[in-house]
């Protein structure tokens, strides 16, 4: 993301803590958190969260700077377009919406974008709208940091531009989900934010949800290893795109519900759910690994010739990622307190890696 040019100076002197569960460990799994705790230790991570569960044993543990607030929960950014994703087909499922709908069917738009008669609830869902990114407009970086972004749809809808561009080829855009949300508003008549806690909350998943109170989490940001700043304060208000907050543990249990019981979607859903787009030229480099495609909410990584489906996010504050490898039977939910440039690449650059490398 561009915005993370802003350099940011403030020293941040960390001591290391560590809090940890283990559940029937193995040689495999001490490994694993033995690279993770190093890494944390070594490039100054704040807190960070982990659960991984092979449908056998689970590693979960906690870490934390001892001058750094314990995190019981933290904020996933765009790994809650997953989450939306499946209340989305569950919907879907309900017969209450269906994937080729037109967006306008849901949304009526107080300014004129053209070429939005011709979306779908497709073309949301997996970011072939053409629609701009709100958040990539600079007056919303602006916002953030005098601390008056935009909360509500029309707000940030004045952010982005007044034509699509490029409809039916990849584009990441938060906007997209930004719609999905509203389109729920309209088939429930509930605030968006309640009926995901509401689903969330009906699947034994209470955990997860959508505006909380941030005032006692803590968060960083570093654009370099020399510093990081506490940015606890700051305040970016995401929906369907980016505001959810859960722990490790009910990640973990969702991707449980989700693929190996498939509790919460049928079969035949999750399959829809991966009509994979490529995503050229926007891939991401994860290690020796690299996530070149999307479905619907949901991306693939292919790593070492393992595929893992799930999603990452990273917010101004927060870094997350949500993998499922349905070959090996194996869940990995990380979470993490800080951004950045430099967070960013110790996250997807050396952590995961660490992580995928064992597994």
């Amino acid at each position: 993301m561009t915005t993370y040019l802003i350099i940011l100076i403030t020293q941040l002197l960390l001591v290391t803590s560590c809090e940890k569960e283990i559940i029937e460990p193995t040689s495999h799994s001490n490994k694993i958190e033995r690279k993770v705790i190093r890494i944390a230790k070594d490039k100054n991570i704040p807190s960070l969260e982990l659960t991984i569960n092979t449908g056998k044993d689970v590693l979960a543990f906690n870490y934390n700077h001892k001058e750094v607030k314990k995190q019981n929960i933290y904020g996933i950014g765009s790994t809650t377009k997953y989450l939306s994703s499946i209340l989305i087909f569950k919907l879907i499922e309900d017969d209450k919406l269906n994937i080729n709908d037109k967006v306008t069917d849901y949304v009526n738009l107080s300014q004129q974008i053209t070429g939005a008669e011709n979306l779908t609830i497709k073309n949301l869902l997996n970011h072939t709208s053409g629609l701009s990114d709100y958040t990539q407009n600079p007056n919303w970086m602006e916002s953030v940091l005098n601390n008056n972004a935009p909360k509500t749809f029309e707000e940030k809808v004045l952010l982005i531009a007044d034509t699509t561009n490029n409809s039916g080829s990849f584009s990441y855009s938060n906007t997209n989900y930004l719609f999905l949300q509203k389109i729920v508003e309209t088939i429930t008549n509930k605030p968006y934010a309640v009926f995901f806690n509401e689903f969330y909350n009906s699947i034994n998943l209470s955990t997860i949800k959508i505006g909380i109170n941030e005032n006692d989490l803590q968060s960083f940001f570093g654009q370099t290893v020399e510093a990081s700043s506490d940015v606890s304060s700051w305040r970016e208000y995401y929906g369907y795109d980016g505001g959810a907050y859960a722990d490790t543990k009910t990640l973990d249990n969702f991707l449980t519900k989700l693929y190996r019981n498939k509790s919460i979607l049928t079969a035949s859903t999750i399959e829809q759910m991966k009509e994979w787009t490529v995503m050229d030229p926007m891939t991401i480099p994860i290690g020796n690994g690299i996530i070149s495609e999307y479905g619907y909410g949901i991306m693939k990584l292919t790593y070492k010739k393992q595929k893992y489906i799930g999603h990452f996010g990273s917010t101004l504050k927060y870094q997350s990622m949500v993998l499922y490898n349905s070959e090996k039977n194996i869940s990995i939910s990380i979470l993490t307190n800080c951004s950045g440039k430099y967070f960013n690449n110790v996250f997807f650059q050396e952590l995961i890696p660490a992580i995928l490398d064992e597994l």
